[in-house]
Formats: C-alpha cells, structure tokens, sequence
C-alpha cells in the first residue's frame, strides 16, 4: 500500500499516460531488442528526466543549459523569446523558457519522431507532434519539476508527472557517459525474442 491507501499498481495504472489505438499498436509490436538505446542514442523528454541519473543546470543571460549526466545530453533552454522555425526539428526538439515568479516554464516542441521518445522501458513513441511543458521550482534544498507531455498522435489526453531532485555530494563532478555500442547491444542477447 502506499501512503495515499492506494495499492502500488492501482498507483501505476493511474499514472500511466492514456494512450490512443496507434499507440497500443506501437507498443504491441514494439520489439526490446531495437530500441535506439541499444545503439547509444540518447533519450529525449520526458524519459531523460526520469532517469536515475545527475544532472547540472547552469542559467545565463539568455539561456539555461541542462547538461544530464545519462547520454552526456546538453539542452538549451533559449529565454530570448525566440519562435522555433521549421529547421528547428531534432531529437531534443528546441526549448524556449522564460520565469514566472520562482518557477522556471519550458516549453518544448519540434521533437522527431521516435519509437521510445516518451517512454523507452514501456516502448512508447513520440511524434513531431510532442510538446513537453516544464515547470521547475526550488522547494527548500530540492529542485523540483513537473513534466507534461502532449502528442495527440499517441496520447489521448495529455500526460503530467512530478517529481523531485536532490542535490548531489558536495564537490561532485558528471561523469562522461561513455557509452560503448558494442558494450550497450550485449545486453539485447539476453532479452526474449518477440519475432523469430
């Protein structure tokens, strides 16, 4: 049970995006095995922000970066007010932010289409259509972000989570990611066929 009276997987179950016909379909058929991360590709919001690993955030002027230690991604959060343009489009899409009070919101759009680009453990795809809304605030010594995702060509309604982040031990440095392709495929030999 959890702290709320609920059983862990009616938790689950009622957190879990509200996915549309295309995107069962996708799911159904999603074979593990090629899933771009096998291959050293980067995971994209949301699925990189749930991953268990640090991150830095450093503000400029006219842009926050958010450098995450998993996949050694660096995103640009553009705070000039910028408009994207249609050569924006790319696996982390463009950010553009700006504060409200406290709170840093992001705006994420002109994403790829990607076979795990929401969630790369359940295998659910992302299309061009993903737009990822941030919203970060401090909360005493944690930082804390609620993501919201919208593609109307997999989700039937938009998708929110929360979640929290503690700071790292003092003096702590990211670690380069170094990911190996033929070291990261290893694993995929020891994941059940789906397709013979």
């Amino acid at each position: 049970m959890l702290p709320d009276g609920t059983r862990a997987d009616e938790h689950y179950v009622s957190n879990f995006p509200v996915l549309n016909e295309r995107a069962l379909a996708y799911q159904k058929v999603f074979d593990e095995p090629l899933s771009p991360k096998y291959d050293c590709q980067p995971a994209t919001p949301p699925a990189i922000e749930y991953d268990p690993y640090y991150q830095e955030i450093v503000q400029w002027p006219d842009r926050v970066l958010i450098r995450y230690e998993k996949d050694d991604q660096l995103r640009t959060v553009w705070l000039d007010g910028r408009t994207p343009s249609p050569h924006d489009y790319g696996v982390q899409g463009l950010s553009v932010g700006r504060y409200e009070g406290n709170a840093l919101i992001v705006e994420t759009t002109h994403f790829v289409f990607d076979i795990t680009g929401f969630d790369d453990y359940n295998g659910i795809p992302s299309s061009q259509l993903k737009k990822v809304t941030e919203k970060y605030w401090r909360d005493g010594n944690e930082l804390k972000v609620t993501v919201t995702v919208e593609d109307p060509m997999f989700l039937r309604k938009p998708a929110s989570y929360t979640a929290r982040y503690l700071p790292a031990p003092k003096g702590y440095k990211l670690q380069p990611f170094e990911c190996d392709e033929e070291a990261a495929r290893i694993s995929t030999q020891f994941i059940p066929p789906k397709y013979k």
